[in-house]
């Protein structure tokens, strides 16, 4: 393993193989909570420590992502981001959208609320649970606007290579919105071939709830104007004989309207000391090596998997289809194994903390039950 699971809460007992939607918590969690409570307690000096926190996670997701830190906004939530884009474009009839059949919720529905103005969405079909660049490609026209997809599905955890993703785009005026909630912490993630990114911190971040990712390619998308303005917006404002005049902010931190999870960025950032001083080469070699043999291990038993076997083009989760995904996760969890269930599959998502005794526990577990299918 590469964090020891003694550094976690919970992990005693049980095997934990659900990163992909809940990620236990760190013990040193409790030291940042501690610095930000003492930090707001302190008046103005407080204030101004709260802020080089919050300007040093900014620095960290930027390294950890590839991008200028002034390229990163916090928000509360991915599908706050997703929403954000989504009302910062001027739509006109006739555009559309190009999605999968296979997304979160949050990558679909926001875009549904344009249909009143005559935007159409485009669904791409998968294909034995794949979802192929070339329909995707086939479904973009000169009226796209956004193409709309996650780095790695939550669903099946199929992931697609951003800079494919990219030469797919790009020749076209869509914009090229990508969910990394299910790659950040676990692969890399060149967050440069997008123009619009946004990913959780409560999955394999490490981080908790209340805080996400936004960020805008400001090299293709400088000019993008925020659609909820607030304090934290402008750079200057008017005084009580002027009250409307304001000046914009230039970087992407004029899509935080005002103060983001201030607790949850000193957690993130205490998250993310681990995993940049781990590296990420090592961390993507540890979690896909686990989850190959999670996935030949499945396959030994006979289960459909929804993953590909490929290991570039997955990450950590790996998934199998049965209509019983519920009772064989509560039957996992009463052996002290912890999967997903839901959606017609069980998700299986290995993690820095687990170990090649975690996946045979969960194997041997898997054989002795019925009704796998």
């Amino acid at each position: 393993m590469l964090i020891p699971k003694s550094d976690f809460l919970g992990l005693d007992q049980i095997t934990h193989l659900c990163a992909g939607a809940e990620t236990p918590i760190l013990k040193s969690h409790r030291s940042a909570i501690n610095r930000f409570f003492e930090d707001k307690s302190s008046g103005a000096a407080g204030r101004d420590r709260i802020l080089e926190t919050y300007g040093v996670c900014k620095q960290k997701i930027a390294t950890l992502l590839g991008v200028a830190p002034e390229e990163i906004a916090f928000l509360s939530s991915s599908s706050e981001g997703i929403n954000l884009l989504a009302y910062s474009l001027e739509w006109r009839p006739g555009d559309n959208v190009v999605v999968c059949d296979l997304e979160f919720p949050s990558d679909i529905l926001p875009w549904t609320r344009l249909q009143d103005r005559g935007v159409e969405i485009r669904i791409v079909h998968h294909q034995d649970w794949s979802i192929s660049l070339s329909d995707l490609g086939g479904a973009i026209d000169d009226q796209t606007r956004v193409v709309a997809v996650s780095q790695v599905s939550f669903l099946t955890g199929q992931r697609l290579r951003l800079e494919e993703l990219a030469r797919v785009v790009r020749p076209s005026n869509a914009l090229l919105s990508i969910d990394a909630t299910h790659a950040t912490g676990v692969v890399e993630v060149q967050a440069n071939h997008a123009d619009i990114l946004v990913s959780s911190c409560y999955k394999w971040l490490l981080g908790v709830h209340g805080l996400a990712i936004f960020y805008c390619n400001q090299t293709r998308q400088p000019d993008l104007k925020p659609p909820f303005l607030g304090w934290h917006t402008g750079t200057s404002y008017g005084d009580w004989q002027d009250p409307t005049h304001y000046s914009t902010r230039s970087e992407a931190a004029r899509f935080e309207p005002g103060n983001p999870s201030f607790i949850g960025i000193y957690v993130l950032n205490n998250a993310l000391d681990h995993l940049l001083e781990i590296g990420m080469p090592r961390i993507e070699a540890y979690i896909t090596s686990l989850a190959d043999r999670v996935w030949n291990g499945l396959q030994a038993q006979g289960l459909e998997l929804m993953t590909p076997q490929n290991a570039s083009r997955r990450a950590g989760n790996v998934c199998f289809a049965t209509p019983n995904s519920e009772a064989i996760a509560e039957l996992l969890g009463r052996k002290g194994v912890l999967v997903w269930p839901g959606s017609g599959r069980v998700r299986i998502s290995t993690h820095l903390y687990n170990t090649i005794e975690d996946v045979d526990r969960l194997l041997s577990a898997l054989k002795e039950m019925p009704n796998l299918r």
